[in-house]
């Protein structure tokens, strides 16, 4: 047989075919890159800032803030907040104006914040917006305009807890109050996530992966704050400032057995959901204004003497002739009272009997009892701004000094300060410190001997007891207190200005609750303790024994509405 031979291959042939055939592919792949590269640059550009992954914030709620039955008093709410990438805004002037007139903005000045800041990242233009608005600001689709969830504060109790719970400034950050005190407790921690933005900088999806960083939601915060008792507080101090056309006023309520502060009032006030402008209003006036408290003072120079064992609650002082010398400065009384009891001195408010009975003793022995009750010292309460007052020390005490310390001169208190010292008294010579948390009980210690305590109740007790028609008088409790009238200090000397005050407890066979009330600069007649604050404790007083349900341990007393002489303990002898 004969072999066939095979056909030679054309080498040449087969190398042109595949050279053909990439030279098509790279042209097909150059014409696609032109296409995409050149002629749909901006198609892939805009689906690519359409369609863009980005670590974003987790906004989160600061802690609430509750009275101790729960009722809010400071909550935070979701709002919408707008701002801008300037860079992406800089060739949309004509959207801008558009902007400026749905957010009420002036278009101009916006216009320059865009070009001056053009380097910004982000940048706030109008924050925590109502919804309605926010949708109004979406539809007009601008690149470049971002927006971002924000919590706003609101308080429910308004103006009623201004003072005591304070507010947070833009950045959601305690600026007074108890808002400041506890910022740290209240705020949180914000997270991080990965999204995914459109152009618009809304967030259209959230990647499916763990947070970078958890949020921490800030801690809710529980006070020792009864709201009723607030509210009740509040409106009858408002209406006696009024009344009396006083300058400002202060009241604080105490529970005798813990410490903690169920009521704290002040005049003026503000409006927390409103204008924060500076003013008076914003000042926590029941810690923060000290002031010379007058016969409020008395009881604790009494204690001084009994603690000196000279002397008994019946012991007897000579006051006559109803003025008293010292060091040039003559001391008056609101009559010639002759001798008095230490009960009657405190009765009477007699000006004389007390300064007698500390020049009898030493000026450390005064100091070291005023230092005990915690004047001179910030009560311990923690509220941020509180004023420790002024005590002198007794090296630098003239005995003039020393004489008008026994009646509330040349030493400043707070209103809460007064509230805390008269506790000891309720409290069987236990001092305890005040407290704004519910639960959080300070430790007390014991400042007197309890016996020396409750000869102070019953003295207390009989200053009201005794005056028929005492404003401070409440029908089926029996109460304990004080009445002050201070002089005002001005300009080196005294004003023809008043405070009035009135400090005490109820009831006097199981103390309870402890209120302490200070008017400042009443106008008219009726400047008095016993006239103008006296009447503000026994209403809140009133309040406070029904809400907590204290039994009445004067069933029956009838009140007697005379037009009596109230004696020096409505305040006469006080403002001397």
């Amino acid at each position: 047989m004969r072999k066939s031979n095979p056909k030679p291959v054309n080498i040449s042939l087969r190398i042109a075919i595949v050279m053909a055939f990439m030279l098509c592919c790279f042209v097909v792949i150059v014409v696609q890159a032109f296409k995409i590269q050149v002629q749909g640059a901006d198609f892939y550009l805009s689906q690519g800032e359409k369609r863009h992954v980005r670590e974003v914030e987790i906004p989160v709620s600061r802690g609430a803030i509750y009275d101790r039955n729960n009722e809010p008093l400071a909550l935070s709410t979701p709002m919408v907040s707008v701002g801008v990438v300037p860079g992406k805004l800089l060739d949309q002037f004509s959207k801008v104006e558009q902007l400026a007139e749905v957010l009420d903005l002036n278009a101009d000045e916006l216009k320059q914040i865009i070009t001056s800041r053009k380097d910004r990242k982000f940048l706030y233009i109008k924050r925590r917006i109502t919804p309605s608005l926010a949708e109004s600001v979406k539809a007009l689709n601008m690149k470049g305009v971002e927006f971002r969830t924000e919590f706003k504060r609101f308080y429910p109790a308004g103006e009623t807890l201004a003072n005591v719970v304070g507010f947070t400034d833009v950045e959601d950050v305690g600026q007074e109050g108890l808002e400041r005190t506890y910022d740290n407790w209240l705020t949180g921690q914000s997270g991080k996530k990965t999204v995914v933005k459109d152009l618009l900088g809304q967030v259209v999806a959230d990647i499916d992966v763990d947070e970078l960083e958890p949020a921490k939601p800030g801690k809710d915060l529980h006070l020792s704050i009864d709201r009723r008792l607030q509210y009740a507080a509040y409106l009858e101090l408002k209406k006696a400032v009024y009344l009396h056309q006083a300058t400002s006023g202060s009241a604080v309520v105490l529970d005798v057995k813990t410490g903690e502060i169920l009521a704290m009032v002040n005049q003026p006030s503000f409006n927390p959901n409103g204008s924060r402008e500076i003013s008076d209003g914003l000042r926590n006036r029941s810690v923060a204004d000290i002031y010379e408290p007058g016969s409020v003072m008395k009881p604790f120079a009494v204690v001084a003497a009994l603690e000196s064992a000279e002397y008994t609650p019946q012991s007897v002082v000579n006051t006559s002739p109803g003025e008293y010398e010292i060091d040039g400065f003559v001391i008056h009384d609101f009559r010639d009272y002759g001798e008095l009891s230490l009960v009657d001195i405190l009765v009477k408010s007699s000006n004389i009997g007390v300064a007698k009975l500390v020049l009898g003793l030493g000026k450390e022995h005064l100091w070291d009892v005023y230092h005990r009750f915690g004047f001179g010292q910030a009560s311990g309460s923690g509220f941020v701004g509180e004023s420790a007052g002024y005590l002198p020390h007794h090296e630098r005490w003239r005995t003039a000094d020393h004489a008008a310390l026994s009646r509330g001169y040349n030493l400043s208190v707070t209103t809460l300060q007064l509230a805390t010292a008269y506790s000891v008294f309720a409290n069987k010579g236990r001092l305890r410190p005040p407290t704004f948390i519910k639960g959080n009980i300070n430790e007390d210690k014991a400042i007197i001997d309890p016996m020396i305590a409750r000869q102070l109740t019953d003295m207390l007790a009989h200053v009201v007891n005794d005056n028929e028609g005492h404003k401070a008088f409440i029908p089926n409790y029996s109460v304990a207190g004080k009445t002050g009238t201070a002089r005002v200090a001005e300009n080196g000397g005294y004003s023809d200005k008043y405070i009035s005050s009135f400090v005490g407890f109820s009831p006097v066979s199981a103390p309870r609750l402890v209120v302490a009330v200070s008017i400042n600069d009443p106008k008219g007649e009726d400047y008095y303790g016993g006239l103008v604050a006296a009447p503000v404790f026994s209403e809140i007083m009133k309040t406070g024994l029904r809400l907590l349900n204290v039994p009445a341990d004067q069933i029956n007393r009838t009140l007697v509405d005379n037009e009596k002489d109230l004696n020096s303990d409505t305040g006469v002898t006080d403002a001397g």
